[in-house]
């Protein structure tokens, strides 16, 4: 994912974007995010059985970053998963936590990488 002139592909908490502009960047996250949760063969998680996820964000540079901003980004990648059935719902009692860390250098040009773990949490 990038955030480059020729095509914004990150949602950072920070930024102002038309309306339109979020929309069709949300719009596009969300595709993504189905399209990978659909290779994944997994039974759901729900209330009975809820998971906390792990967010590390990885960036194209070595500039200052606050992982957490890239919230909107994740939102929607969520939601996406949530469209692809990993999870019953991504509500408070499926998904308990969500924590953000810094992974270093995405290792490619202008791109940002987003590694999303699920972690099941035993005895719901």
């Amino acid at each position: 994912m990038s955030n480059t002139k020729q095509r914004k592909e990150m949602l950072n908490a920070n930024d102002r974007p038309h309306w339109t502009q979020k929309a069709q960047i949300t719009a596009y996250l969300r595709r993504i995010a189905v399209l990978k949760g659909q290779e994944y063969k997994t039974i759901p998680y729900t209330k009975k059985r809820p998971c906390g996820l792990v967010v590390t964000i990885c960036a194209p540079t070595k500039r200052r970053m606050d992982p957490p901003n890239f919230y909107p980004t994740v939102k929607a990648l969520v939601d996406g998963l949530t469209d692809a059935g990993i999870w019953s719902d991504d509500n408070h009692e499926v998904i308990r936590f969500m924590t953000f860390e810094y992974g270093g250098l995405s290792g490619v040009k202008g791109k940002y990488k987003i590694v999303i773990e699920v972690e099941e949490i035993e005895n719901g």
